[in-house]
């Protein structure tokens, strides 16, 4: 099933089979074989670490276990060099496994099992795996393997194995090895699959047993070959409250059953972005690193083992309990599918954002997708949902961008602007994209983190990061505009050779949403400066090296910007050339994605989309755009749009229902909430499409329950509630205050849980609650 089918699925249609995938809205089962895509949606992550679970496909994907940040490097080989290309690609590098075990009963291994399930619990914040052996005749082995990834530690795993023996005693020989197999990562014509590595990879490294005082087999210090990371990664085990080997045998009586206890602990060092060393090798140094991080793991193991599974489940328990009455999305559609499947997607939302510290990369730590790097996705559509549940994560994933400044103002200066030009892609802070045209090319990228940056502060009230973080990525990005773009004869601003974010349309001059979203970078740059006083304006001028009437003159430059706009339709232009490019044959060039079966030109001459570009823009900046021309412009685009892009359906969603295309609306909240469970852009397996998770909240929050904040500017609410649903609750946190927004057919409730008033504009009218 493609993107475009589900849209013409029956409102009803449920897309899973639910003798194997069963209906409850707390978690999320599969029984009978794994497929590829299971690893992926039953996978585990608290940020930091992330594991996946289990598939039939070989271990092509790198490996089962990921570290945030944690990657190789490689060069990068252009068929034709030029000046400012990327020339060091990054990819995210497996580390080993703690999650692998082999049983074997008399000698002989046991494989092929049956009755064989995997579950998420979102309440418990844990992954089961499910089989049974057949031993003998009438003989039976059932195991159960539950691992939970800690959402409230960073460093810290817990699995617990439990056998039930059926039939006789049974004495199982375990093997529970490290699994240290992590092949060469590869990708076929598909670019949004990972990079290619020629060599390099993982290595181990010879660490002082004495320095650790722990045993060689349950610990181990890891190196990438390239780009000199290094991790540590250790694990304990109790059987009966006995500390007992990797390899082990436990003796289970005929209708017993025993249960034994891992806890793991993974450490490396927080990624630094402000470029590689391409020539770093191990050395004295690294080693003397490499020790402490398993120092680390050895006092992470102790700390577990002192709480306790249970003590460690409880905080668990308490963190998830915290996060579903902060985010909670509740559908009152009498079925249950979408509520399953809605809190799955917040449930990955939580788990890649727990203990973020190194940003969020598009598939999170669930597989190896696009590499493991960082796009615009984070702050356009999982940094919102952080703003109003979670506002703290929100900021850590801003300062990550405040971080990447260095490296951000050394692409700046290689491009020929000044400021800084965060990459369009990547992990360290380096651009590695390879393709400029639908890379380096989106520099709109500067004006969506601004936007984050603007955001945030103006919804928590977070004054302090403005002025010591956020103020330096508003200015550094407002002064690459500037310089980027030029006065034409005709007295406007300009910006040429750009790439907005429909990847179709490449290298063209005064893309709408690029310029728009950079005339809202220069104002809102302008304000923020202007709003500092006494010694945090000095500090920022001094840090910045402010010049003289800076800020007015990007005042002046978003007054000219140059914003595409026919009269005779009156709809705003993608671009200045849209008009000039021949249709799409939707008739007879069928085949989808466009991007893997025809070449760029082909698309790039022609009228189509992969995405919403300018209707992206319509809802991300709202209080600028009447309701007449949302419309006109929806009507325009969205046929052209072929949604080959995971992320284009939620702003689809949000606009087709303020225009009042409710069935559309709801089709392509379908095509996102459905976009992974049920495979519909046939990748799942390499990674869960984090972003289009974020899309599914704003569908609903912003789509259906009619929340919009334009950036920060005027936060309303104007609810368009489904046929279909008799009630939508939602969770806001504003200014520190939390509140419950309850629509039905008939009203829209606003309580205040906690915290001081808020004001906010409900269906017009402002309400003070």
């Amino acid at each position: 099933m493609d993107s475009n089918e589900i849209r013409q699925l029956d409102l009803q249609d449920d897309p899973l089979d639910t003798g194997r995938y069963p209906i409850d809205p707390w978690k999320f089962t599969e029984y009978g074989e794994p497929t590829a895509e299971s690893a992926t949606l039953f996978s585990l992550s608290n940020g930091t670490i992330g594991v996946r679970g289990e598939a039939n496909a070989p271990r092509n994907l790198g490996a089962g276990t990921f570290l945030s940040g944690f990657h190789e490097t490689f060069a990068i080989r252009h068929a034709e060099e030029a000046y400012g290309f990327a020339r060091v690609g990054q990819v995210v590098q497996g580390v080993p496994d703690t999650v692998d075990f082999k049983f074997s009963v008399d000698g002989k291994e046991l494989s092929d099992p049956h009755d064989v399930s995997q579950s998420l619990d979102f309440k418990e914040g844990t992954a089961t795996r499910s089989y049974t052996y057949d031993v003998d005749d009438g003989v039976s082995l059932e195991v159960d393997i539950v691992t939970m990834v800690c959402l409230f530690r960073a460093d810290l795993m817990a699995t617990t194995l439990t056998f039930r023996a059926s039939g006789r005693d049974l004495n199982i020989h375990v093997e529970g090895k490290m699994n240290t197999d992590h092949p060469v990562v590869s990708r076929d014509v598909d670019p949004r699959k990972a990079d290619l590595i020629a060599d390099g990879g993982l290595r181990k490294l010879e660490v002082d047993a004495i320095s650790r005082g722990v045993a060689d087999e349950s610990f181990g210090a890891f190196h990438c070959l390239h780009s000199g990371l290094t991790m540590g990664v250790g694990f304990c085990q109790q059987l009966d409250d006995d500390m007992i080997p990797e390899i082990f045998d436990v003796n289970v009586p005929d209708g017993g059953e025993k249960q034994v206890l891992r806890y793991a602990a993974y450490n490396t060092y927080r990624i630094n972005p402000i470029g590689i060393d391409k020539g770093l090798q191990v050395s004295t140094f690294e080693t003397q690193n490499s020790a402490e991080l398993i120092r680390l793991c050895a006092e992470t193991l102790n700390w577990a083992v002192a709480q306790g599974l249970e003590q460690l489940q409880q905080q668990q328990r308490a963190w998830l309990n915290r996060f579903w009455e902060e985010s909670d999305v509740v559908i009152d559609d009498g079925e249950g599918r979408l509520q399953q499947t809605l809190r799955w997607e917040l449930f990955e939302l939580a788990q890649a954002t727990a203990t973020v510290s190194n940003g969020v990369s598009a598939k999170g730590l669930s597989g190896t997708g696009y590499s493991g790097h960082y796009f615009w996705d984070t702050e356009t559509y999982i940094v919102p949902f952080l703003i109003y549940t979670n506002p703290a994560r929100a900021r850590d994933i801003l300062s990550y961008r405040f971080r990447m400044l260095p490296a951000a103002r050394k692409r700046a200066r290689m491009m020929s602007v000044e400021g800084a030009l965060f990459p369009w892609r990547g992990i360290n802070g380096e651009e590695a994209s390879a393709f400029f045209e639908a890379g380096t090319a989106q520099c709109h990228i500067d004006a969506d983190i601004a936007y984050a940056v603007n955001q945030y502060v103006s919804v928590t009230g977070d004054h302090e990061f403005l002025a010591t973080e956020g103020i330096d990525i508003l200015v550094e990005t407002a002064r690459m505009w500037a310089s980027l773009g030029y006065m034409g004869w005709d007295g406007t601003f300009h910006i040429n050779t750009v790439t907005g974010p429909d990847e179709y349309t490449a290298l063209v001059d005064d893309n709408y949403y690029t310029n728009v979203m950079a005339q809202f970078n220069l104002r809102r740059a302008a304000d923020a400066l202007e709003s500092l006083e006494g010694e945090e304006l000095n500090a920022v001028v001094q840090r910045l090296s402010i010049k003289p009437g800076e800020s007015m003159r990007w005042r002046e430059i978003a007054e000219l910007m140059k914003l595409p706009y026919d009269e005779k339709l009156g709809i705003h232009l993608q671009d200045d050339d849209i008009m000039r490019r021949e249709p799409w044959d939707f008739e007879h060039d069928t085949e989808r994605p466009l991007l893997l079966h025809y070449h760029p030109m082909v698309i790039y001459r022609r009228r189509v989309l992969k995405q919403t570009d300018t209707v992206l823009a319509l809802y991300l900046l709202s209080s600028n755009f009447g309701l007449d021309v949302k419309r006109r412009d929806f009507d325009f685009y969205d046929p052209l749009t072929t949604g080959d892009s995971s992320l284009s359906a939620a702003s689809q969603c949000i606009l087709a229902a303020e225009v009042g295309y409710g069935d559309l609306a709801m089709q392509y909240f379908l095509e996102s909430l459905y976009a992974d469970v049920a495979n519909l852009h046939s990748n799942t397996s390499d990674g869960i499409h984090l972003a289009s998770a974020g899309g599914v909240w704003m569908s609903v929050v912003a789509g259906f329950g009619g929340l919009r904040d334009s950036g920060g500017e005027e936060l309303s609410i104007d609810p368009h509630l489904p046929n279909e649903w008799e009630s939508l609750t939602y969770r806001l946190t504003i200014h520190g205050s939390r509140l419950v927004i309850t629509v039905t057919h008939g009203e829209v409730t606003v309580r205040r849980v906690s915290g001081d008033s808020v004001t906010l504009k409900v269906k017009g009218e402002l309400r003070t609650v």
